[in-house]
């Protein structure tokens, strides 16, 4: 089956969902694989359902928006906090998050900086919501201490 996808829609709804999922910390429900985390977001005839494991520093996980039903868009991605704590992690990424949209969209290159952290987002190549892969990081005194590599797109 081709479904024609409108890219401004999933745009603003992946925009939409991401603020409302990590950076205002909801949508958290029960996952479908146990020992995973699962957070969800729907609105009208998209769902965005991102699954992950969170171990020791480190994560990784799937985030995957359904257009009725039907998987369309997806990114894959893998974390390592080991050089913060989680709290302080959550709070700096969120904090970009909401101070920043850009921060969402990861095939643009963004830079944020507070309270002595500098958020950026390096894309591997100039991509758009229908592809790309790169690197965020958070530094703190020009140390890395966050990484998060990422590759996705449309699936349809």
């Amino acid at each position: 089956m081709n479904m024609d996808v409108d890219r401004e829609a999933l745009l603003s709804f992946v925009l939409k969902a991401r603020t409302k999922m990590y950076a205002a910390a909801g949508g958290k429900v029960e996952s479908v694989f146990p020992g995973m985390d699962q957070l969800e977001y729907r609105e009208g005839e998209f769902l965005d359902r991102d699954l992950y494991n969170n171990g020791k520093g480190v994560f990784m996980g799937l985030e995957t928006v359904y257009l009725k039903e039907r998987p369309i868009w997806s990114v894959s991605y893998y974390g390592d906090y080991r050089g913060m704590t989680e709290r302080e992690v959550d709070r700096i990424l969120r904090n970009a998050l909401i101070e920043n949209q850009e921060t969402t969209r990861l095939w643009r290159s963004v830079r944020w900086e507070h309270d002595g952290y500098a958020y950026t987002c390096t894309p591997d190549f100039e991509g758009s919501i229908e592809n790309m892969a790169g690197l965020e990081e958070i530094t703190k005194e020009g140390k890395r201490i966050y990484h998060f590599l990422y590759a996705g797109g449309l699936l349809v």
